[in-house]
């Protein structure tokens, strides 16, 4: 009587057995898109910084879109708010955070041609911040998501100009 093999068992490929793995990928990933932008980011330079190959990439995230929503879901605003006072300001000063820093400067950069990408923006930011505490709305959550970063958008856009004084004839003068 022959006897059979019994077949080897399958091996299981480094990225699936790997915790973190995916964190990686997506730290990457902020790195690769935050220099060279989406359309020039490639999921091979994603792959050799995160140390798996491009189909680890694929298998996680199964596109590169779905690879910068997970960017941006994941690093929008840190996990658990920074600063004290209220939402608002938890919120600018949590934009404060490095990688939130860059996410945010990766959507205004490639938002008009990828405008999917500032929906994911927007849905990922009331979603973090709605994760923070309890709000009896989401009105709550966008109102204060506008007013932070109004203010935070009237901070970027009078940095480094001066203040505007009447002239003596009544007229603003710089």
């Amino acid at each position: 009587m022959t006897g059979t093999k019994s077949p080897a068992p399958r091996r299981v490929p480094n990225f699936r057995r790997q915790a973190g793995r995916r964190d990686e990928i997506i730290a990457a990933a902020l790195e690769v898109f935050f220099k060279h932008g989406y359309d020039q980011g490639r999921l091979e330079d994603v792959a050799r910084l995160s140390g798996v190959g491009k189909s680890a990439v694929l298998y996680h995230f199964g596109s590169k879109l779905g690879l910068v929503a997970s960017v941006v879901a994941e690093h929008c605003l840190p996990l658990v708010p920074l600063g004290n006072g209220s939402v608002d300001q938890q919120i600018e000063t949590s934009l404060a955070d490095p990688a939130a820093t860059k996410v945010l400067r990766l959507v205004m950069m490639e938002q008009r041609r990828l405008p999917k990408l500032g929906r994911l923006y927007v849905t990922a930011i009331l979603r973090r911040v709605s994760s923070w505490q309890g709000f009896d709305s989401i009105e709550v959550v966008r109102h204060a998501v506008a007013q932070a970063y109004g203010r935070l958008a009237g901070r970027v856009l009078l940095e480094g100009y001066p203040i505007i004084d009447g002239g003596p004839d009544g007229t603003a003068s710089v």
